[in-house]
């Protein structure tokens, strides 16, 4: 086959294409059994991964351990990363992987009760052109952790969803992250009254930081991990949980499949 039948081809695929994966994993900043995460990411990489992936905790050891670089470094990948948090053994970050072209500014804000050690909340925007017709909104999150907190979790989610209706609201938006709330049709009523729904409940997939986790060090049963999606613009396809037989993480990854209305 001809080169030039070979681009076409890929143009006429690129306009029509509207399903697209994502996923987004908490990668655990810390190196324990290190050998067997990272055995279990080799192992299974190929299919847990996504086209579009966000990471948070997404961290880099002085020994140059790493899961998150093990995630791209096989791939041509499109990368946003935006260091949140160094110590003298490890640096860490939020950052958005993905096979499609990350178009214009990569962003990132500073969210309320961020603290300048160990404590840096961020929210990072890319634009993906997933084709020549549909472009969209991926934002990453990491927000406050521990059930007295919440406080800064429900300011942390109200900035959020002012950038959202202030600046981002001219494209489709995907919301992903480890929000550290669980389940809470109250504290997440914001986002249903934007027109945003999870792509699983908590009664549908189960916990994401779970007891039954091996590397989870408390006895938790919490839907910490999110991706939220607008109903009027994408549609569902599926939805699962990722790395639950080997976890990589104390959290389960989630991975779901969208096409357009």
């Amino acid at each position: 086959m001809s080169k030039i039948l070979l681009i076409v081809l890929a143009n006429i695929t690129a306009c029509f294409a509207t399903n697209f994966t994502i996923s987004t994993q908490n990668l655990w900043h810390y190196t324990k059994s290190y050998e067997s995460r990272l055995d279990s990411l080799i192992q299974n990489i190929d299919t847990e991964k996504a086209e579009i992936m966000t990471f948070q905790e997404a961290w880099k050891s002085i020994g140059g351990k790493s899961l998150f670089n093990v995630f791209i470094e096989n791939e041509e990948l499109n990368v946003h990363y935006y260091k949140t948090n160094n110590t003298i053994i490890m640096r860490e970050g939020l950052a958005i992987a993905s096979t499609y072209e990350q178009v214009g500014k990569k962003l990132a804000y500073t969210l309320p009760h961020s603290k300048k050690i160990f404590g840096k909340r961020i929210m990072i925007v890319s634009k993906i052109r997933l084709s020549n017709e549909k472009e969209i909104y991926v934002i990453n999150v990491h927000f406050s952790p521990f059930e007295d907190r919440k406080h800064e979790r429900v300011d942390q989610l109200n900035f959020v969803i002012d950038k959202i209706r202030n600046h981002f609201s001219d494209r489709p938006v995907l919301l992903t992250g480890d929000f550290n709330q669980d389940q809470d049709d109250e504290f997440y009523r914001p986002l249903y009254d934007l027109g945003f729904r999870e792509s699983a409940r908590k009664d549908q997939i189960g916990c994401t930081f779970c007891s039954e986790n091996p590397l989870t060090d408390a006895p938790f049963n919490s839907k910490l991990d999110y991706i939220f999606y607008q109903e009027e613009f994408l549609k569902l396809e599926n939805v699962r949980k990722t790395f639950t037989e080997n976890p990589i993480s104390d959290h389960f990854g989630l991975r779901a499949e969208f096409s357009f209305h």
